[in-house]
This record gives structure tokens, sequence and C-alpha cells, in this order.
């Protein structure tokens, strides 16, 4: 890329954008719009760099150590940041919250719905109905899907069409092509997959080189941030983590412009481009053949010309990711250049920064947003080392906790990255570790290869507990200190939760149980988001998180019981666990970790 393309797409221009775009025309997308790929980026900013320099929220807030103070205020000089009372968000508990708060959340909509997600499930007719619907009652009202493209366009095997929507695609089809100006469906194809192996790899693999895995969902000013997807399990019985922020328009104003900037880097969904759309800026839709049953039924099929469109001919479908790492800094930065006018509200109690993450593109964010926020725990432990001993009160045998934290940690997929898993071996904190259990992870009993992938993940978990015993930091109640690995288990669930916590620590000297009650140790912390911490997420997908901070004790309480729901389900894991028969790790399975296949679990 010239340097004149970058240095334009770091010079913004202010822009307020409300909601999604209004689509009057499908000369919008004809592939010669956008000669020049800045000005392309230009019309997706919302908040201008001022004398090109970043001002740092000032304001102090307060934690349990300096450590942490200085964290908000490095995450500040880094990251947008926003801010809400603690009583202005929500965390809900179970996969039938998400679901029923996502419909109640669709149907009062009013001028936007934004729903990002690796795929929509086809079986999933009453959550589009909900949509048809609140389109339908609002003429004002604007919709915009960013899915993944693969998982998105895949066919279903039913042998019955009348029973199931063949792809994702296929099912949002009908709403585009009746709400053309007001219904836009955009899906992200990843650009590592390319060349000859996008020709030889099979399409139940594409997804192995990466995905659209961002989860956030808009209604009017309300915002639902999690790591669910939007099909049955997740609906459920597949446990994961949900973020409500009941009115937040700054934090939607800000998605709606990330996902209105990705949409030059993804395909438009169409049920019917004009012809003079170039072929090569087009992908059909696989035009399916009526069964019996649709035919006896009148189920709508026609979908000959339904296609993909790329938007533009000066960014190529495959090598995007230059541009896109230029615009999407540029777009941080702009916002990052606001974050003072977002300060100015004196109830504020909790700060939360986005983080994107996105290896193929050269976007790192939540790997140097994490390794601040190991350095805090790291410095809150810095001036009690030396003179701990020296504090200890032998009558009460507590250890002195000023400032000290403990941590809670978890994956439904634990294939730690290699940098996390250092930090968490390396950490003076005490960490409990929860990962799903192989009867707990989504490609249990499945078929073909996938079906090695719980023994993939037994393999990585059982090395990272030699790793930690090897260290002197593996778990034992005598010691009452260093990592607690444990499992998620539940009958018939399955699991998917990812996340941190950080919370004061309350420890007490192995053999006594004395606390210091004035140690309020609800977690102030956490990093929730689509990101499963795995070498996967941080290499390979696109991935939106946020890092939280507050001092809310209503949030502070939820946040509590996140961590204690979590561990009702959960079973501590030691090296018996891993001699059991049923815990053998194949050859093969062995095998594919060896060959890299980690990096694609």
């Amino acid at each position: 890329m010239s340097r004149s393309i970058i240095r334009d797409a770091f010079r913004v221009t202010p822009n307020a954008l409300a909601g999604p775009s209004r689509v009057s025309s499908i000369s919008r997308y004809i592939p010669i719009t956008f000669q020049d790929p800045s000005k392309h980026y230009r019309r997706y900013a919302t908040a201008p760099i001022v004398g090109g320099s970043v001002e740092p929220i000032r304001r102090s807030h307060p934690h349990q150590h300096p450590a942490f103070e200085s964290l908000s205020t490095e995450l500040s000089s880094s990251q947008p940041c926003f801010g809400a009372r603690g009583d202005e968000i929500e965390l809900l508990t179970s996969p039938q919250m998400f679901y029923g708060r996502l419909l109640e959340m669709i149907k009062r909509a009013r001028r936007r719905i934004l729903i990002s997600s690796l795929y929509i499930g086809t079986e999933e007719s009453e959550l589009v109905e909900a949509i048809r619907q609140a389109i339908n009652s609002n003429p004002q009202l604007r919709v915009t899907f960013i899915l993944d493209y693969h998982r998105s366009t895949r066919l279903s095997r039913s042998k019955n069409i009348s029973d199931l929507s063949p792809s994702t695609a296929h099912m949002l089809l009908p709403l585009v092509e009746a709400f053309p100006d007001r219904c836009e469906v955009w899906l992200y194809r990843s650009p590592n997959l390319r060349g000859l192996m996008e020709k030889i790899v099979p399409e139940r693999y594409d997804e192995g080189w990466g995905t659209w895995h961002g989860k956030w969902y808009g209604v009017d000013d309300e915002v639902l941030i999690s790591g669910a997807n939007l099909a049955s399990s997740y609906f459920t019985n597949r446990q994961d983590r949900y973020i409500h922020f009941k009115s937040n328009p700054s934090l939607l104003s800000y998605l709606t412009s990330l996902t209105r900037l990705f949409t030059q880097y993804s395909y438009l969904l169409h049920h019917s481009p004009p012809a003079h759309i170039s072929p090569t800026h087009t992908v059909p839709l696989p035009n399916l053949s009526p069964s019996p049953e649709s035919e006896s039924k009148s189920i709508p099929v026609n979908i000959s010309r339904a296609s993909l469109i790329w938007p533009s001919a000066s960014i190529h479908p495959r090598r995007f990711s230059t541009h896109a790492l230029a615009t999407l800094t540029a777009f941080q930065n702009s916002w990052k250049a606001s974050n003072s006018n977002r300060s100015r509200r004196v109830d504020i109690d909790t700060w939360f920064w986005p983080v994107i993450q996105s290896g193929v593109l050269g976007i790192k964010e939540e790997e140097k947003t994490l390794m601040k926020v190991w350095n805090a725990v790291k410095k809150s432990f810095d001036n009690h080392t030396s003179n701990s001993q020296e504090k200890i009160d032998e009558k009460m045998h507590v250890r002195p906790q000023d400032g000290q934290v403990k941590i809670d940690l978890t994956s439904g997929y634990f294939g730690l990255y290699k940098e996390y898993k250092k930090q968490v071996l390396d950490s003076p904190a005490n960490v409990d570790v929860i990962a799903a259990s192989p009867k707990a992870n989504g490609f249990y009993g499945s078929k073909g290869f996938s079906r090695l992938i719980p023994e993939g993940y037994t393999l990585l978990e059982s090395r990272f507990y030699k790793d930690a015993v090897r260290r002197g930091r593996d778990w034992t109640e005598e010691k009452a200190a260093g990592i607690r690995l444990k499992e998620w288990e539940k009958q018939g669930w399955t699991y998917h939760s990812k996340g941190i916590w950080i919370s004061p620590s309350n420890s007490t000297i192995p053999g006594n149980t004395n606390l210091n009650p004035s140690i309020n140790t609800n977690p102030f912390v956490t990093f929730i988001g689509s990101s499963n911490l795995s070498t996967r997420s941080l290499n390979l997908d696109t991935e939106l998180s946020l890092v939280l901070i507050t001092s809310s004790p209503t949030l502070r309480k939820s946040l509590a019981q996140e961590v204690k729901t979590i561990n009702k389900d959960s079973k501590d894991v030691n090296d018996i666990t891993f001699k059991a028969e049923d815990r053998k790790v194949s050859l093969l399975a062995r095998i594919l970790v060896a060959l890299g296949v980690e990096g694609m679990l």
C-alpha cells in the first residue's frame, strides 16, 4: 500500500453515524464505486482525531491497588474507552435468559438492529420472524447482519428442505428480497484461505483458516456482548457469558461504525443483482433443486439469481489485509481521540475498553491489552513479596493481602495462547482455570476428524497441568496456592464460556481458615467477549472483546455470581484424571496436534 493511502486513511473526517446506512440502490455495491480505498473508509469514522494527539481520561477511578489505577490510564491511552453506571449493565446467567433478552430487544426495536455472529442456525425461524415483524412495524427501522462467509453459506445436510433452510444465507434471503432498502446481510471471508488451498480444502474444514467470530447484538441504544452464536444449542443447553448494556448509545454507535467499516471487506447478499455487475465480483449462491416435499407445500426456492457481491474493485477480496490494518488502526485512533468526551458523566463507576483481535489482518489489540492486565497483576504483588513474612499475624495466621489479587480464567476450548499460558504459570497470583470436560466439548461425538478435537484439547490440557507441576504451581489443599485446574461438566450441556475475572485476594496460610472480613473479594476486572484466549483466536479469527473495570457493588456482586455459577458444575483435575481409561489420547490425535493443528482448534 502506498504511503499516500495510509496517510489519507488517518486523515479522518467526523461523521455521526446513527445506524446502518440506507441502501437505496444496488449501484452502491457496483465494484467500481470507490477509486480510492481510503475515501471509502472516511464514511465510517465517527470521531475526529484532534491535533493528532490522544487526550487520556484524567478522572481517577477507585481500584484495589495503584497498579490497576495505572492500568486504567494505560488502557485509555491505547484503546477507545466507554463508561456507564453498574446498574445500567446486567450479566445474564443462562442461554434461556440470553435468547429471551434478544427477542425482547428485537421486539422493541424502532431505529436499528445490528447483528454480528459467526452464523445463525437454520432452525431459528422464530428469531428471523421477529426481525421481519419489527421491520414491518417500523418504517424507519434498518437491520444489518455481518456473519462468517463460510459458516453462513455452508449447505445443511437435511433431506427435507421443508424442515430446514439450506444455509444461513438462504434463510435470510427472503428478508433481503422483501426489504432491499432496509436490510443488509454481509458475509466476511477471511483472506487467509486463498490460492491452491482454497481449491483443495473440503468445505467442512475451510473455517480452520479463520472466521468472523465477533458476537455483538444491538438494538437502538442497547447492546448485548457475548461469545454465543445464534443457534438452538446456544439458547438452550450451551453455557456462555452474556453482558447487556441497557442504554449505551456511544457503544452501539461504535459497533455500528465498526460493522460498517468491515463491510468493505465482506460480500453483500443480494436476491437479484443487475446483469451489469461484473461476474468477477460476484459469487452465486447454490441453486437448489426443490424436493417433492417443498413442491407440495409451495415452499419458495427461486434463488437462481441470488449472489454475493464484492463491493469494490479497488480492494481485492483475498488481499485486503494491509488495507484493513490501516483503516482499522485509523478507526480505533479516531475513537480513542474522543475518549475524554465520553468521560464527562459524573456518575460513571464502570469503564470498558473494546479490543479487536485479527491476527490475519495484523490487528493484535487483545494480546497487547491482556499483557497490560497481567503486568498490573504482577505489580500488585511487587510491594509485598519482600516483607510479607514480617507482616503475617502469627496469632491469626492471615496473609497480608493489601492490593493483591486472585484470578479466575476459563475457556470452552482450552488451547491457551502460548503467551497467556506463560503468564498464568509465571503469575504470583493464585489462578483458578476452568476448561470444558471432553463430554462438554461442542465436538464430542461428532463425525470425521472433528471427533478427535476433544482428545486434542485433553492433550493440551494435560500438558498445561504437567507444566504447572514442573513449576511447582499445581494446586493442593495443603498449599492452598498456585494454579487450580478444573473441568466443567453438566449432563446434556456443552460449555462455551470464556473470560477472565480479577478479584481482591483473601486467602489464608495453609492449615488456617481465618479470613479478613473487611476485604470485598468480588471481582472488579473482567475480560469478556468472543475470544477463546486460544492460539486460534489470537492468530486466525476476527474477535471483539471488552476489558471492564468497575467499582459498582452491584456489578461486582454479579461478576462474583458468574464465577460461582461456573464453579458449581466444575471439578478439580489432577494427574489421576489424565491417567483414566476414558482420557487416553489416540495416536492420530497426537499426530494432528504435533503437525500444528493445535493452532486451528
